[in-house]
């Protein structure tokens, strides 16, 4: 009986030394990563720390996969070697490494340490190999249930192992009712009036100040012709760090730093993706509201290339004009079956002859930097309608937009 009941104890001790120990999500489920090759196998919370159990598997015989991201080339990740170059993988962990919940840039917690990895110079893994290592992090806050591990962008032909929508348990804390305590022992506060000089402590709202300068910015993007909300992935940079948010209902919050300036880029496949600028410091809001309308890739669907930019009264392609070109590079990539039809448009005042030759001449312009980018040639067609087919017959002002670059799609 005696010791039956020792293990009985024992057990009970076992299980409050777990229960005590933290939240615990095995295999959790990941939205999107990097690199197919490490996996997240466990994730445990503590009082103090979060920590992540992870896996490397030197897999030689695939070949390096990558992450596509809207308007950047995929990147090999250089940790796995060419099949021909070298024997052995080579492996870190970038201690520079923190965790975000999605969408909130304040909310990060910091990397604290590793085991079983370096985190300062490249560790040789044998073929076929797997290492098992685990990285551990400040505690996420409860309520936390979902987040990112981002080691940073990927740079010098290096992929960070990036992990986006990481699902655990990680529930709210319940702080059990107090009971009153006894009027007793108040005779105390007698003594606080000596505590007069805490009155310096207004000085304090002086740190507050730096959370008052994030705002929100939030909306919802819809598919332009039929105005339903469609999911769509959102990236953007902050602090030299480019951050994704994906939305599989359209619905978008992104916590802003009133210090930075923001250009967001939106992408959604089967859509003409677009991007937009946000300057915080620009308004005294702390609240930003922009709905997003994406233009569907359909068959005789003309849609406008908004940011192309020539010289004056030439047909020379300026630089801003390149992203939104390599915009409309992607999506012909992305969909080999693709064929359009490139239009040059400019206003009606001047030469109308020399109008129509210029803006032949502006959708020639687009063609030619389509193909140098490896866009077949024989998927676009260039053709230019000088001042016939304006848009605005209003003001000067209104009047510009008639200067345009647009595509129509004439084949699926």
């Amino acid at each position: 009986m005696n010791l039956k009941l020792l293990s009985a104890s024992f057990g009970a001790i076992l299980l409050s030394i777990h229960t005590s120990f933290g939240q615990v999500t095995e295999n959790p489920k990941v939205e999107e990563s990097s690199a197919p090759y490490v996996k997240i196998k466990k994730v445990e919370l503590t009082d103090n720390n979060t920590i992540i159990h992870l896996q490397f598997i030197d897999e030689k015989p695939q070949r390096p996969q990558f992450r596509s991201q809207p308007r950047q080339f995929p990147i090999p990740d250089s940790r796995i070697p060419p099949l021909q170059q070298q024997s052995q993988s080579q492996i870190w962990l970038d201690p520079e490494t923190r965790l975000y919940k999605p969408g909130e840039i304040d909310k990060k917690f910091k990397f604290i340490r590793a085991e079983n990895i370096t985190t300062t110079t490249r560790m040789k893994v044998a073929n076929g190999d797997t290492v098992d290592f685990v990285a551990y992090f400040e505690r996420l806050t409860p309520g936390i249930e979902e987040f990112d591990f981002y080691e940073g962008r990927s740079s010098g032909g290096n992929q960070s192992w990036n992990f986006y929508g990481i699902h655990i348990k990680n529930p709210l804390k319940k702080e059990p009712a107090k009971a009153a305590k006894p009027a007793a022992k108040t005779p105390e506060p007698v003594k606080k009036p000596a505590a007069k000089p805490l009155a310096k402590a207004p000085e304090k709202p002086a740190v507050a100040k730096k959370d008052a300068e994030m705002a929100v910015l939030k909306g919802t993007v819809y598919n332009a012709k039929t105005k339903a909300p469609i999911g769509a992935q959102i990236s953007y940079t902050e602090g030299g760090d480019t951050l994704q948010i994906r939305s599989s209902s359209g619905k978008y919050s992104v916590g802003v730093a009133g210090n930075e300036k923001y250009k967001f880029r939106v992408h959604a496949r089967g859509f003409y993706g677009t991007s937009f600028n946000l300057t915080p410091a620009d308004s005294t809001d702390k609240s930003f509201a922009q709905d997003i309308y994406l233009t569907p890739l359909s068959t005789g669907e003309t849609i406008l290339l908004p940011n192309i930019y020539f010289e004056t009264s030439k047909y020379t392609l300026l630089p801003e004009s390149y992203e939104e070109l390599n915009r409309l590079v992607d999506v012909m990539s992305d969909s080999p079956t693709v064929k359009i039809r490139v239009e040059g448009h400019t206003d009606n005042v001047g030469d109308f002859d020399k109008n129509l030759e210029l803006s032949r001449q502006r959708a020639e312009s687009v063609k030619n930097y389509l193909v140098e980018k490896g866009i077949e040639g024989s998927r676009i067609e260039a053709k230019g309608y000088g001042g016939t087919r304006p848009i605005t017959k209003g003001s000067e002002e209104e009047r510009k937009k008639n200067r345009r670059v647009e595509f129509v799609i004439t084949d699926m």
